[in-house]
């Protein structure tokens, strides 16, 4: 039998349930996948409530990354064998469940004796992190970084390899997380009681290098006011809208950006998304995962995972990361 986490209305994390299914033979080109562990992150909250552009219309079964062991192939796959070990990476519908389907171009191979839970913290959030760091913003050592939302999961990934890369690193996030940002060498700033805008006008006066924002909204353009002459701005996601809930403004600023591509003064502005770039670039994808899990194996990366939960917990899971009551990343197991 299958254990699958649905979604089954918009809605608070209430409208989670956990069913029961039989397993069904794997298509032609398809790979089943027993899961060992599968990732949460704040935009399946996002998609629970129906607040992303493309929501998937319920029910549908939330999760992006996956880590688990080949069990049986669809006709004409030869690119893996049962009992391999994999990573599967979904468009963000998908990774909740006991058993998965994937096809070819979603699976990733990776060591049969890396660690599953450490290792679906690297899929998402590290190559995330990875890729606006090297692919879009193309850092170099010693420029200043500033990184919201910096004890969360691609938070803390983006910290840990601006440490990898010599960067000068600022972060805001609660007081309560401040240790966290520390560890990685950053310098914390209390979102919630001091202005980010002020402290770096003093601590940095010559400005970000580049600035990494998913909250959206207002901090955007708050942001922009913190880079460097040869600043670069980083979107990659809209948190705020757990909050304020139009989702329209959201697709009217992320449109006007996207075309635009700078800020109002000139700096260039990317918006980055983990499934649009894999789309149009699946082997800088496959390359990154293999890379970051060669510096998993050589311990120079070592992701927090604050919570490890049965899949049966998925609603409590995302309560978790919803009120903000984990740091790093939190992972459902399978057993």
């Amino acid at each position: 039998m299958n254990t699958r986490v649905i979604v089954t209305r918009y809605g608070g994390p209430q409208v989670i349930e956990v069913i029961e299914e039989p397993l069904r033979k794997p298509k032609r080109g398809e790979i089943r996948v027993k899961v060992q562990a599968a990732g949460v992150a704040l935009a399946d909250i996002m998609r629970r409530e129906g607040k992303v552009p493309l929501t998937p219309i319920p029910p549908f079964t939330p999760g992006y990354d996956t880590i688990g062991i080949v069990d049986e192939l669809g006709e004409g796959v030869q690119k893996y064998l049962i009992g391999d070990k994999v990573a599967v990476f979904f468009n963000g519908t998908g990774g909740y469940a006991s058993y998965v389907y994937a096809m070819d171009d979603e699976v990733v191979g990776i060591p049969a004796h890396i660690d599953s839970i450490t290792a679906v913290a690297v899929i998402l959030n590290y190559v995330t992190a990875y890729q606006m760091l090297h692919r879009i913003a193309k850092v170099a050592e010693g420029e200043r970084i500033l990184t919201h939302g910096a004890s969360g999961g691609v938070g803390t990934a983006l910290l840990e390899l601006g440490k990898l890369a010599r960067l000068e690193m600022y972060g805001t996030a609660s007081l309560a997380k401040h240790s966290i940002v520390s560890h990685f060498g950053a310098m914390p700033i209390d979102y919630r009681n001091e202005d980010f805008v002020d402290i770096l006008s003093i601590q940095a006066p010559e400005g970000m290098d580049v600035v990494f924002d998913p909250i959206g909204g207002r901090n955007y353009e708050r942001s922009m006011k913190t880079l460097s002459k040869n600043g670069r701005f980083i979107g990659y996601g809209y948190t705020s809208i757990l909050q304020e809930g139009d989702s329209e403004e959201w697709t009217k600023e992320w449109g006007r950006l996207a075309e635009d591509q700078t800020t109002e003064k000139g700096n260039p502005a990317y918006l980055y998304s983990i499934t649009s770039l894999k789309k149009e670039r699946l082997d800088w994808f496959q390359e990154d995962v293999r890379f970051l899990l060669s510096l998993l194996e050589e311990g120079q990366i070592n992701p927090l995972i604050s919570y490890r939960l049965p899949l049966r917990e998925a609603a409590h899971a995302q309560e978790l990361l919803e009120n903000s009551l984990s740091v790093g990343k939190v992972v459902l197991i399978c057993e």
